[in-house]
């Protein structure tokens, strides 16, 4: 027992006169062992990041609208001769005369029975001549559903028809939004024109005699991009038509709330009791794994903790020494 106690003694000093040093050695090891750190470092890597990733990524964002054939072919179609317009970035052309704007709406409706309300609005959707372009569920209580319908309605009809559905039930929230894209669409249409005319010259090319067979390949080979960027930008062109012509209502139908509307209708004591249990064993599992780094990579750690601990020793003793000289 008196052993017990000059040991434990002893391992209370030593850990006191050195609670710097292991405060070093277990945070520095901490940092470095850290899985999280490691994994960011090693996903970089694999994906090659660079910083300058996030100015390309809002660059390429403010061009989704643009085909990424039609972008790379501008200098080509420069050097050929023709001058591609100016990209329009402005949302808003004042010198247009017929102007392109999307509509677009949330609509949030509280009702008794979302099974009749879906029904009615699916209804008075196909009358004003629109349809519904998705639909999810998910459930609220045993039995209830709430939904959230994609619904496309003709714009000279947009408002008229979210009036109509707001009688299902309580308007909870409502938001509109629109979208000029008058100077976009004419800049497509433009880089389109220039195309085309690109095309025809091609055509030409293609008519006239040669006696160079790589010359003709190559004629063909840009005739066939030019045909591909060609149709991308009809499709865009198309794209946007329909969604001016066509606007997009978000609806929502939520039950009325009622006793017993939680977060977890399914909850149980049970499911509560093992899912706990589970965690603790996650939890658990995750402390041994730390425990067992920890104890795997002592020939690091403890190398390190001697020589700080010597060094901590040696300027100790110096102070002293200097101290008795003094004196």
């Amino acid at each position: 027992m008196e052993k017990f106690k000059q040991a434990y003694v002893w391992a209370n000093s030593f850990v006191r006169n050195n609670l710097f040093l292991f405060i070093v050695v277990i945070f520095g090891g901490w940092f470095l062992l850290q899985s999280g750190s490691i994994g960011v470092t090693q996903r970089s890597l694999d994906y090659g990041y660079d910083s300058r990733n996030e100015s390309v990524a809002m660059d390429i964002g403010s061009a989704m609208t643009t085909p990424r054939s039609v972008n790379m072919k501008m200098a080509n179609f420069a050097s050929n001769g023709i001058i591609e317009p100016p990209m329009a970035y402005a949302d808003f052309d004042p010198t247009a005369t017929e102007r392109k704007i999307i509509k677009n709406a949330n609509l949030e409706i509280e009702v008794e029975d979302t099974e009749k309300a879906k029904m009615d609005a699916e209804a008075e959707t196909k009358n004003k001549g629109g349809s519904v372009t998705n639909m999810n569920s998910w459930e609220v209580r045993p039995g209830m559903l709430a939904y959230n319908l994609t619904v496309r309605i003709p714009a000279e009809k947009f408002e008229n028809t979210i009036e109509a559905l707001t009688f299902l039930g309580t308007k909870k929230s409502e938001s509109f939004s629109t979208n000029d894209i008058t100077a976009q669409y004419q800049d497509t249409s433009n880089r389109l024109k220039n195309l085309e005319a690109r095309r025809e010259r091609l055509r030409e090319m293609m008519d006239r005699q040669t006696d160079k067979l790589a010359d003709v390949l190559q004629i063909d080979q840009e005739l066939s991009r030019v045909q591909i960027d060609i149709e991308n930008l009809q499709s865009t062109l198309r794209r946007n038509d329909t969604d001016v012509a066509y606007s997009t209502l978000q609806l929502t139908l939520r039950p009325e709330p009622q006793i017993g509307d939680i977060e977890n209708p399914y909850w149980s004591f049970s499911k509560s009791w093992k899912t706990s249990f589970n965690n603790l064993i996650q939890d658990s599992q995750g402390l041994a794994d730390k425990l067992i780094t920890l104890l795997v990579y002592i020939p690091i750690w403890v190398p390190i903790f001697l020589i700080l601990w010597w060094i901590k020793r040696k300027i100790t003793s110096q102070r002293a020494n200097k101290t008795t000289s003094k004196k």
